[in-house]
């Protein structure tokens, strides 16, 4: 099989990455033991500190001895202990961002604490039938008066059989999420081998957990690769990228090679831009330096760009090109990125 999930153990959890034809196309990484943020949605109680009313939130005392930043509507008085889910962090010199809206996100549902009921994404086929799936939800969760159960259009792809089965598993998830938080315990919500086996479909992918992995495949020193922001294409052309306090560059280079038109090489370069975008986990602002081109190759690369982000599963707006000849994109920032973890 030529799709394989590697998954080795690292920091709180795991390291994992997915593989095409021994390409790495997607990462996951839980940080170090000792570090001083936290994982994506992961949920604990911290202290409130004190309201910063020009921001709109509270700096909050957090397990770890650090402080972390609650942006939230909600009053709250100094000193009392609040349940919170982490955001991602994406710089090291900035307290984490937390929310007061506590959540579970899987491949099929979405659960939200504190309220009560259940829904549908606004995505289903006619075809499916809400109303046999409204009477299995309902007959799990009429007792419980502080779940909310988003059903999300994937769950179309499942027989009932299966639709019971992982109704079952997301609130037995959100019950001993429940049973964390009431301990003051920490519940790592968002951990990396967690997180990879959800999104990717297990029949498509061979999964290798042997102990070392990472070092037998040299899969740290690709990655360490990666992280410099230098990635050479097949033809001699090569990208330059960098994360910025305000935004990501990535650069379009013709480098060596002497064959390949401009808009050859920056339609060739599409592909390695979404590629490297998602393994760094890039998010916010991001600028791309194409070679230059024609009005006529500019609008190739930008269907091209559209096909590819069609298949990501963060939300993303492609602006399209810049007065300057630059292309921009905005997408959701989902995970660490791995600049902050190796």
């Amino acid at each position: 099989m030529n799709n394989e999930i590697i998954i080795n153990r690292h920091g709180l959890g795991h390291a994992a990455v997915v593989l095409q034809r021994s390409q790495i196309i997607d990462c996951f990484i839980d940080p170090p033991a000792d570090a001083v943020f936290y994982p994506p949605n992961t949920l604990l109680k911290a202290n409130i500190d004190r309201k910063v009313t020009k921001i709109g939130g509270y700096f909050v005392k957090l397990p770890n001895g650090g402080q972390g930043f609650l942006k939230s509507k909600n009053k709250y008085k100094e000193g009392s202990l609040v349940a919170l889910m982490s955001q991602v962090i994406f710089e090291k010199n900035k307290p984490q961002t937390f929310s007061d809206v506590l959540k579970s996100v899987s491949k099929y549902f979405v659960i939200k604490m504190s309220e009560s009921g259940y829904s549908f994404s606004k995505k289903f086929p006619d075809s499916f039938d809400k109303c046999k799936a409204s009477s299995v939800l309902w007959s799990k969760i009429k007792n419980l008066d502080d779940l909310f159960i988003i059903c999300r259009s994937s769950v179309a792809g499942i027989n009932f059989q299966e639709f019971d089965h992982e109704a079952e598993k997301a609130i037995t998830h959100f019950q001993n999420i429940k049973e964390a938080l009431a301990s003051d315990r920490i519940y790592y919500d968002g951990l990396a081998r967690n997180v990879v086996l959800d999104q990717y479909k297990s029949e498509l992918y061979s999964v290798n957990e042997d102990e070392g992995v990472f070092e037998q495949l040299g899969i740290w020193e690709q990655l360490e690769e990666i992280k410099n922001g230098r990635i050479f294409l097949n033809t001699g052309s090569f990208l330059i990228f960098e994360q910025t306090k305000a935004f990501v560059s990535i650069d379009v280079n013709s480098g060596t090679d002497f064959k390949s038109t401009k808009e050859e090489i920056n339609l060739n370069a599409c592909s390695e831009i979404f590629r490297i975008i998602r393994v760094c986990g890039f998010g916010g602002k991001i600028l791309i330096d194409f070679l230059p081109c024609s009005q006529a190759s500019r609008r190739k690369i930008h269907r091209k760009l559209l096909n590819y982000f069609s298949k990501d599963r963060v939300k993303i707006k492609l602006w399209g090109w810049t007065k300057g000849g630059n292309f921009e994109l905005e997408r959701k920032r989902d995970k660490i990125p791995l600049n902050l973890l190796i």
